[in-house]
Order: structure tokens, then sequence, then C-alpha cells
């Protein structure tokens, strides 16, 4: 990790204390329904409220992703179940965080010093071919989606996995483009992280309202297709859309035998010369707990996360600061941008 107790490290403290700091994007839902399904509750509190606390962590933005082995038949049920256990696991820490579901509850969060969390879909797989379920979905505080995961669904081509390096080929289905059309006039923001080229370029050029990549990096930086070209970022700053930048090691390229935080700036940093620095945020996709709730499945015991945890978030701010980035830049990046664009998103 990078160098921690300098004057960066203290000022970066400072900065996440002091300042709203958003993750957006987390597999939140979809890790408490595990673990509920294995006996364990207050999901939240003790895996992780005291990180989130010491990252200074004021929004989390929870996907509900549903694995490919539950679809589709299990898909709807999967969703739902998810959803349900992310609101019963927030009752036991309902003093300190809050589930977001419009403008009203996000200022409530930033002013009390809260930690809020705002539900999204990774993946419209669940809704099979049926895009009215969204009504309902949003009635349930859903408030925005991603046409598919790294898979193809009826909607769109999803890209390759992350371990992976292919373009998909495929751009969106007559369906999905009425989907995104539903969308918009659900007031769902949409997020283009893990959607392939073809749809993403489809995608972009008929959105009316800003969009975002909760959890993608940069392409130019580390070649990977979940990445985002240098036209792909151009594009989605010109429609006000932000990246979040992902932490997962072979998403940002990083040497595993090395300090990961250096690697994952230059992919800020890189946003940050191309479009500005009010398009990057932070959208880390923290998955190494997620896999060790239900280790029988997937854990193979290797770490994918470049961070342990959210305490380790403003080692990357530090870095920032290190490289001559003001502390406005900064404020921005840790969640500055993210809170204008889902002040603007929210009902």
């Amino acid at each position: 990790m990078a160098r921690k107790n300098d004057e960066y490290w203290q000022q970066a403290l400072k900065l996440h204390r002091e300042n709203p700091v958003v993750d957006a994007h987390l597999d939140l839902a979809a890790e408490i329904h595990m673990r509920y399904q294995i006996g364990e509750r207050e999901v939240i509190k003790k895996h992780y409220l005291d990180n989130f606390k010491a990252g200074g962590l004021n929004i989390v933005v929870s996907s509900v992703f549903v694995n490919t082995k539950d679809l589709p038949d299990k898909g709807l049920k999967q969703a739902m179940n998810q959803i349900s256990a992310l609101l019963c696991d927030l009752e036991s820490v309902r003093d300190e965080v809050m589930f977001i579901k419009n403008q009203k509850d996000l200022d409530a969060v930033i002013a009390r010093d809260k930690i809020g969390i705002i539900l999204y879909m990774e993946g419209l797989d669940p809704i099979g071919m049926d895009k009215d379920l969204l009504w309902g979905f949003r009635e349930l505080g859903v408030r925005g989606a991603s046409l598919t995961w790294s898979r193809r669904n009826y909607l769109a081509e999803g890209c390759c996995n992350a371990s992976e390096l292919k373009d998909i080929k495929g751009g969106l289905s007559e369906l999905g483009r009425e989907t995104v059309k539903l969308m918009e006039k659900l007031s769902l923001f949409v997020d283009i992280s893990h959607l392939n080229d073809e749809g993403y370029g489809e995608l972009m050029d008929m959105v009316t309202a800003p969009v975002i990549a909760t959890h993608s990096n940069a392409r130019s930086v580390h070649m990977n297709y979940r990445n985002l070209t240098d036209e792909q970022i151009i594009k989605l700053a010109g429609h006000g859309g932000i990246m979040g930048l992902n932490a997962y090691e072979s998403i940002v390229g990083a040497d595993p035998y090395e300090d990961p935080i250096p690697k994952m700036c230059d992919h800020l940093e890189h946003v940050i010369q191309l479009v500005g620095d009010s398009h990057a945020g932070y959208g880390f996709d923290l998955c190494d707990s997620y896999y060790m709730a239900a280790p029988r499945l997937t854990f193979d015991g290797k770490r994918g996360d470049c961070l342990l945890n959210h305490k380790e978030m403003a080692e990357i701010a530090a870095e920032m600061l290190r490289r001559g980035h003001s502390e406005e830049s900064i404020k921005k990046i840790i969640g500055g941008n993210f809170i204008a664009y889902f002040r603007k998103m929210l009902p």
C-alpha cells in the first residue's frame, strides 16, 4: 500500500472525514442474501459497518446481482430474495444506515453524516422479456440498472468476463431499446459497465439522461474489455456521466506483487486528463467478501481486490495528493461527482 502516516495520508483522511464519500458499486444485497442462507444475520454490522465508518464512506450503491446458475428460472426470485435480505439487514443498523429512495433521503444522509444505501440492478436478467416489471422494482426502491452483466440476455450482449480478452459482438435488441426508454421514463439511472462495445455505442446514441459506468476503468491504461476506450470515456462525459474506479486486480491491471494504488491512480489521472475531474469517482466492486460468503461455490482462496476493505480508500486520495492534485479535485472524485449525479437522478 501507499505510504501511510505522512502529511498526504493525514490530509486524505481529513478529506474523507469532512466530505461525502461514495462507492458506486458493491454486491452488498447479493452477499447479504448468501450469508443469510448459511444462517448469518446482521451482515452489514459484522462485515462492513466499522470499515465504512473508518473510511468515511457515506453512500454505497448496492447491486442486485443474480448468479448465472440461477438463470433463467430462479432469476426473479433471487432478485426479490436479495432485496428482501438487504431491507431486513438494514433494520439491525437503522440508527446508522439509511435506505435511500429519493433526494430527501440523500440529503438527510449527508446532513446527519450517516451511511446511505442506493439500490440498483446489475443486469436486468431477472425481468426476462417483461420490461414492465421495472415498475414494480421501482416501487421496491430500485433506482437504476445495467442492461446486462458479462453475459447475453434478451436486452443486450454483455462484454467478456474480467479474466478473458474477447471482443464480444452484438448490439441492443429491440426489447433492449424499449427498456432503455422505459428506464428514462421511470427516472431509473442507466449503468453501462459490463455492456459490450457495440451495445455501448447504440445505447449512448439513444439516451437523453446522463448515464454512468459504476465500476469500469480506462482501457488505455490496462487493456481489458471491461474497461472503457478513450472514445467511450469522452462520450460518457459528453452526456454528463461519471466513471467509477474499479478496484478489482484484473481490471486495474495491477501487479499482484506490487502496491496497486499507483496503478489505480493511473486510471483516475487518465480520465482527468481526458475529460476533467468532474467525470471520475469510485465504484470499487470489492468482491472478496462476496466470494468468501459462499466458499463452497466460488472462492478459491485467492484475493482479487486491490483494497482489503473500505477503510483503505484514503490510500487513493493520498496518492493523488502526492501527485499534485488539488483538494477540490479530490473532493469531486471521492464523492462529490456521484452526489451531484444522484441528486439529479433521484426522485
